[in-house]
């Protein structure tokens, strides 16, 4: 039961991260207001990270940035992390 739980709850912080990120691309077309890459990697951290790892490719948005990208991808590594400790936590 818990696992529906972390699966709903990184779903929908990934629609948001999504939306974030195609919104930032759409005003960056525009010449508009932006997302700063701060609340862009909060929402990645707080769990986020699969749509926003998912939709940086599709939309070939920030991926010329590596500094950028390379926040991204440590949130997901350290999340990746956390999961197997707690999965080995769960299993002794």
């Amino acid at each position: 039961m818990y696992w529906k739980i972390f699966f709903y709850y990184y779903f929908l912080l990934s629609i948001i991260s999504i939306s974030m990120h195609v919104w930032d691309k759409h005003q960056a077309k525009r010449g508009g207001w932006r997302v700063k890459e701060k609340s862009l990697h909060s929402f990645e951290f707080l769990g986020g990270w699969p749509g926003a790892l998912l939709i940086t490719r599709s939309i070939n948005h920030k991926v010329s940035k590596p500094s950028y990208m390379r926040v991204l991808y440590a949130i997901a590594v350290f999340h990746a992390i956390c999961w197997i400790g707690l999965t080995w936590l769960a299993t002794r």
